[in-house]
């Protein structure tokens, strides 16, 4: 494979990867608490606190009929709660209950668990790595797209977010924000 394209590579065990990941989180993995999508927004609200609709549109780039749908599901479950915009806004914002959080934590749990009887046999410095390498990855898909995700506090590498998008250096314009103009 040394001679193989480095992003033909990168491209293809993406594609694997992606498949393989439900997996280890959420329903699909034995024991799995959460389904993708309350996976997904608990963690954006237990980095970032209570968002808007329109703030989890701005993270995840989902319209806002899906997020109604979605945390309408967290709410009817008793994982978030709606909120008033504690600075006078119109909008309401949805908080994590302490349900929501112990089922994050636990889902979590479950899934480093899986993670790391997977990555066992790995050295600490490839451990490392990679981790650093993805966040990297997801950095820069962030940055391409402008949709910045909140980090836990333990996340490794650069935490302060861009206040605008900056054009792709290919394009020549500003960055367009749907995943089809990758």
């Amino acid at each position: 494979m040394s001679d193989a394209d480095p992003i033909a590579v990168i491209e293809y065990e993406s594609l694997v990867f992606g498949r393989h990941l439900p997996d280890f989180a959420g329903p699909r993995r034995r024991g799995g608490v959460l389904d993708q999508s309350a996976y997904t927004l608990l963690s954006i609200l237990d980095a970032a606190g209570a968002q808007s609709i329109g703030d989890l549109s701005a993270t995840t780039g989902l319209d806002a009929s899906t997020l109604h749908r979605q945390t309408a599901a967290l709410v009817r479950h008793g994982y978030a709660e709606r909120i008033a915009d504690r600075d006078g806004g119109i909008a309401r914002r949805f908080q994590m209950t302490a349900l929501g959080s112990q089922m994050l934590s636990e889902e979590r749990r479950l899934t480093r668990e899986a993670l790391g009887r997977l990555l066992a046999d790995w050295d600490e410095a490839d451990r490392v790595a990679f981790g650093t390498l993805l966040g990297r990855m997801n950095r820069a898909v962030e940055s391409r797209f402008g949709r910045h995700w909140p980090r836990p506090e333990h996340s490794s590498g650069p935490t302060d977010q861009p206040t605008m998008k900056r054009p792709h250096p290919s394009l020549g314009q500003k960055a367009d924000p749907r995943p089809s103009s990758i």
